[in-house]
């Protein structure tokens, strides 16, 4: 039971992940005149790795000729798979999409406003806890 991660510790992870994320993201933005930069981004697959340990893997399973397939986006078109989509590089080698970071950057936001929220309500419940009944 002591290996399990507490969740005032996952939240207060994801939140100091949110923090390095928006800081690079507001380099990438700052940094979209310079010549030949190229936007930089956080890699988050640690929630990914931590549910990929604790939950069995179900594959799905074709229980009649007319169901979709298992995998409808990757069907014939190889190049539908990319997962990047591959913007122009401007004249000055500069590769930053302003959009592109905003929207990110505005995720960035929505995601911490969301971890605040757990931890208040973590908190909550626990006041409630102690309090007892009435």
């Amino acid at each position: 039971m002591a290996d399990k991660l507490k969740i005032t510790d996952v939240l207060a992870k994801k939140m100091d992940w949110l923090t390095q994320r928006q800081a690079v993201l507001t380099k990438n933005i700052a940094n979209s005149d310079t010549l030949n930069y190229v936007p930089l981004d956080l890699k988050d697959n640690h929630f990914k790795s931590l549910v990929g340990r604790s939950a069995p893997v179900m594959a799905q399973k074709s229980t009649h000729a007319g169901h979709l397939s298992s995998n409808p986006l990757h069907g014939g078109n190889p190049k539908a798979a990319k997962s990047k989509d591959l913007y122009e590089t401007s004249p000055s080698g500069n590769s930053v999409v302003l959009e592109e970071q905003m929207i990110k950057m505005s995720k960035t936001q929505l995601d911490y406003q969301a971890m605040i929220r757990l931890y208040k309500k973590h908190q909550d419940m626990f006041k409630m806890a102690l309090r007892g009944p009435s």
